[in-house]
């Protein structure tokens, strides 16, 4: 546990994003070190991440004492199909191969009749790579609450992470009492939301949302992680300490 988030009764590491300041990867990383458990490598753009070389995830980010998680394109290639979004994956995984990350968060394919086939020839492709099964984890986005989806992930040992401007932007309650979530829950993103889809801080939330991140803290799983997913300085540090606050 972070020196920030000093508490007792916390148990989950604690994650930030790699974009808390401006700058690259390496500064917000040195920035953030000692405040935090872990980064969230934030891929978004698979064209651009995909030309990623040393100099922008260089060896030396080991030297924070960081540990790291990739977040993966929201502009996965899954109008190609599920095989076509796991190479991506997986040729993302291999860029930060030195950095060792302990998770992989995957927003889905748009909710509709191919969505869960999509899912099954994604993680046919994963499970017979050197990715670990547990390690990825299932996004809730707008285009896919993963409402009817728990049971196609957990049968291949995948994960979820939950996020919680999500839940409370569109209106996703529904998937806190589906089948097969017990468990499955290994991360979570703590953001309230803003307009046209910015992550607020977390002293943003109303009280309906204060309730539902005490329930999504509930259900993550032990040693879990917590993303303070909030792209701004004075927000994300008012965020942990909301959190810390919270948690005490």
């Amino acid at each position: 546990m972070s020196n920030f988030l000093n508490i007792n009764a916390a148990n989950f590491q604690l994650a930030a994003p790699s974009w808390v300041i401006p700058g690259t990867v390496v500064e917000n990383c040195r920035f953030l070190a000692g405040k935090v458990d872990e980064i969230a490598l934030l891929f978004f753009e698979a064209k651009s991440c995909l030309a990623y070389t040393e100099a922008d995830l260089p060896h030396k980010l080991l030297e924070t004492g960081l540990s790291f998680h990739i977040h993966h394109p929201l502009d996965l290639p899954w109008e190609e199909g599920g095989r076509k979004a796991a190479e991506v994956v997986l040729a993302l995984n291999k860029k930060a191969a030195h950095l060792n990350p302990s998770a992989h968060v995957v927003h889905p394919p748009a909710a509709g009749p191919a969505a869960a086939g999509l899912i099954g020839e994604f993680a046919e492709i994963i499970v017979r790579s050197e990715i670990r099964p547990e390690t990825v984890l299932f996004e809730n986005i707008k285009e896919n609450s993963l409402c009817g989806l728990t049971e196609i992930i957990s049968g291949f040992g995948m994960k979820i992470c939950l996020d919680l401007g999500h839940i409370l932007a569109y209106a996703q309650n529904d998937l806190l009492y589906e089948d097969h979530i017990e468990g499955l829950v290994s991360m979570l993103h703590l953001n309230a939301p803003g307009p046209k889809g910015r992550h607020l801080g977390l002293d943003k939330l109303d009280a309906e949302g204060l309730e539902i991140m005490g329930v999504l803290l509930k259900m993550l799983v032990k040693d879990g992680t917590v993303t303070v997913e909030v792209f701004e300085e004075d927000s994300f540090f008012k965020s942990l300490q909301l959190l810390s606050d919270y948690c005490t």
